[in-house]
């Protein structure tokens, strides 16, 4: 019996090749995309899960009042840790920690330069984050201060073997011993490295990190902390404030412990932890999923249910000859397993293709694939065969419940669920236009955010940053040999830079917070700054400390009218500054920030990097003579440097990664949609054979029968719009809501997208009208 219906199921696919095509392309897209995204998710929700003691490991906050909200900063004093361990009993370990790039000199390479992901940390790190040592071990880890521990694969990169203990690695001028070599850490961690070194060793802050003034600087060290199983962490955050009140004197300040399994998703928390992502999008992209699989079920249903009107006389014979209701059911069961084991072949094929594209696009790992995790390929297959039988079981249910009298009279009502098919065309339509007007939307605000007027020239300007002491000792020589070099326009040092960690400061005397930056002369005509108000410095200001530069933003707050800032005094805790000058406006942050009040200093000292704008023409050339110079001047060292758009985009690097994201599943959902209402469409117009072919004899031509099949898709068109609209004004204007300067909603985008979609109803209806339009009248009305 079995074979039979394999049989049957075969040649049913065969005899109707383009329904099975339809349906096996879409539900391959429903659960290649579904398996893409759940891939994804798996990613984003097993950040840091790797670590043993993860549910005692806590990141301390601090929280501060800016005048316009309340800012969480990860970055805080290096005093705390060592005394919040040795004053609170429920602290079993601490760590502080900086993840940054470091420039390190492999000794026995050929004394080669690289540029590495590394962690900073105190030794007690290796007590509660977990690492999987290759070569070495735990206890023999960090013994001497001059330890490195190094990653697998940058093991083999330098030196070709894994047992490399005892080889030299330079940083910062000084030598380091390998004493480890771990695994590679997983992809979802927040704190990736390939290197892990003593922070106390190679952080050129260490000094500051105790002592008299250290409970009031913040070197960029995140603090993390081990806890006791049976401590109360509300308790231990009473301990912790009251310890930094005591010692810091600063009490508008608050500390908290946030759970290491929330640092992933910390978006409102400044520090330097890469691949954040917003808990938001997880919600988005799983509901994203899930509309795709439910639109390529409710496909593959309504091309079941247009094809049961052609197998009609098929299945009211089967009855007639004694066919029993399960054997209708295991005959439709047999064909959409055999429909879904095709599609689930073709979607882990799309998986395996699409993924690595994905991630490139995105510039983020999501996963190994889906045949290395053999759990999830069984996962996915035993998931396939429940899609196969919700797709069988209502198609079955029909068949099984209809007269044998009305089937084999050629009644095409045998099959008629109407109601069912309709609400299945407007949920994909839904659908559809709250795909494309989000993702449209979303795409003008990052349209707006990186290319709106940003109050400085980003484009074409080169950033070379960690300066060493050979360049800063020789800071006019190697200026004034940029300014000779062909295609370098202008030059100038600078302390802060967009994308960079800001200097602020609060003051009693004011509401709001200052942002400090400092730069040399010709700062504002590299940036392509305008001085609104005043003049710039000259040369016989940078002996001054009394004279200001300050922003239009700082001057409006500072209650000066337009033109009428420079010349007046800026007081400060009873010391005056002299406002010489009001540069524009501008964002060196997102512009999910609002603009700071600033104000610029000439600076009396070199900075670690200087930002050089270039004209344009023969970037490549012109950067190998800036690296000739640098060489020449530091005595061989090669430069480190970016350019400041780059810079800016990064800014905005979790967003462009979850739009890309949603334009490319947009895309998905649209196609399944199309295929979705296509089958619709057909099953619509099966419906009505008869209808249409009277009305061709009695004259009727083909726009009039176009009419009529249309009328009913205008009113499934008008009920979905008027569901979609309010869905999309509302999210999309929560979601906008979150920038501090962000487009209007663009109600065109809405009308654009319900043109399209009308489009595409009509161009559905349209394919199968004529089909039925040219069938001969008689082939419809024949009685048989």
């Amino acid at each position: 019996m079995l074979r039979n219906y394999i049989k049957v199921a075969f040649r049913n696919l065969r005899r109707n090749k383009l329904y099975a095509s339809l349906n096996i392309l879409g539900l391959s897209i429903g659960l290649g995309s579904f398996f893409i995204i759940y891939l994804f998710l798996q990613n984003e929700l097993a950040y840091d899960q790797f670590h043993e003691k993860k549910d005692r490991i806590y990141r301390v906050n601090q929280a501060k009042d800016r005048g316009y909200g309340v800012e969480l900063n990860g970055d805080l004093t290096s005093a705390l840790a060592p005394a919040a361990k040795e004053s609170i009993p429920e602290i079993e370990a601490f760590s502080r920690v900086s993840n940054d790039e470091l420039d390190i000199v492999i000794q026995e390479s050929m004394d080669s330069l690289d540029h590495v992901k590394s962690l900073a940390v105190d030794p007690g790190f290796i007590d509660f984050f977990d690492l999987d040592f290759l070569v070495g071990s735990k206890s023999s880890s960090f013994n001497t201060p001059f330890s490195i521990l190094i990653s697998e694969s940058q093991a083999l990169r330098y030196y070709g073997l894994t047992d490399v203990l005892g080889k030299v690695i330079v940083i910062n001028e000084k030598r380091l011993l390998v004493d480890g070599v771990f695994k590679d850490l997983p992809n979802a961690t927040s704190l990736k490295a390939d290197i892990i070194v003593p922070i106390k060793t190679v952080d050129l802050g260490a000094k500051y990190m105790e002592g008299p003034g250290s409970w009031r600087t913040g070197l960029g060290h995140q603090t993390y902390f081990l806890i006791r199983n049976d401590a109360s962490i509300s308790g231990i955050e009473q301990k912790i404030n009251d310890l930094y009140i005591e010692n810091s004197k600063r009490e508008d300040d608050v500390l908290s412990l946030e759970p290491l399994a929330n640092v992933h998703y910390s978006l409102d928390t400044i520090d330097t932890i890469p691949e954040k992502t917003d808990r938001q999008y997880v919600f988005i992209f799983s509901v994203v999923a899930g509309f795709i699989l439910l639109c390529a079920i409710f496909n593959y249903i309504s091309l079941a249910l247009s094809q049961s009107i052609e197998r009609a006389k098929e299945i009211g014979i089967r009855k007639v000859t004694g066919a029993r209701k399960s054997q209708l059911y295991k005959q439709f069961f047999f064909e959409s397993v055999i429909h879904v084991f095709f599609s689930f072949v073709l979607g882990i094929v799309l998986v395996e293709f699409l993924l690595p594209l994905l991630e490139n696009l995105i510039e983020r790992r999501i996963s190994g694939g889906v045949f290395s995790q053999p759990v999830l390929l069984l996962k996915g297959f035993v998931f396939s065969i429940i899609v196969a039988l919700l797709c069988s079981v209502y198609p079955a249910y029909l068949s099984t419940r209809v007269k044998v009298v009305n089937i084999l009279k050629g009644s095409n009502n045998s099959f008629s669920s109407k109601r069912l098919i309709g609400a299945i065309s407007v949920v994909q339509i839904i659908v559809f236009v709250v795909l494309v007007c989000v993702s449209f939307t979303a795409n003008r605000q990052m349209h707006f955010m990186r290319n709106e007027n940003l109050g400085f020239d980003r484009e074409n300007q080169l950033v070379i940053d960690k300066l060493p002491r050979a360049i800063k000792s020789k800071s006019v020589v190697f200026k004034n040999q940029l300014l000779k070099t062909p295609g370098v326009q202008s030059a100038s040092y600078f302390r802060n830079l967009p994308g960079t960690q800001m200097s602020q400061a609060g003051y009693g005397d004011y509401d709001f917070m200052f942002t400090d930056y400092g730069g040399d002369l010709d700062f504002f005509e590299t940036m392509g700054m305008t001085m609104l108000d005043g003049r710039n410095y000259v040369a016989a200001d940078t002996a001054r400390e009394d004279l200001v530069v300050i922003n239009a933003t700082l001057a409006k707050k500072l209650g000066y009218e337009e033109g009428l800032a420079a010349g007046q005094d800026l007081v400060i805790r009873n010391e005056s500054k002299r406002i010489i000058g009001v540069v524009n406006d501008f964002h060196f942050f997102s512009k999910k920030q609002p603009i700071e009040a600033s104000r610029f200093y000439a600076i009396r000292y070199i900075p670690s990097m200087i930002v050089l704008k270039l004209n344009g023409e023969n970037l490549g050339q012109t950067v190998e003579r800036i690296n000739e110079v640098y060489r020449k001047v530091s005595g061989g060292s090669e430069a480190s440097f970016f350019f400041l758009d780059d810079k800016i985009d990064a800014l905005y690097k979790q967003e462009n990664v979850m739009i890309t994201m949603l334009n490319t599943f947009t895309v998905i959902a649209a196609l399944v949609a199309f295929i979705g209402l296509f089958g619709i469409a057909g099953y619509s117009v099966k419906r009505r054979l008869k209808e249409m072919g009277i009305r061709k004899v009695l004259g009727a031509g083909f726009l009039s029968i176009q009419k009529t099949l249309n009328v009913s898709s205008v009113w499934k068109l008008l009920i979905a719009v008027a569901i979609a609209v309010p869905v999309v004004v509302y999210w999309m204007d929560n979601w906008l809501s979150s920038f501090a300067y962000r487009i209007e909603m663009p109600v065109f985008l809405i009308f654009g997208a319900i043109a399209v979609a009308s489009l595409v109803i009509f161009i559905t209806v349209s394919i199968h009208s004529v089909k039925a339009y040219l069938i001969n009248p008689v082939e419809i009305l024949k009685d048989e």
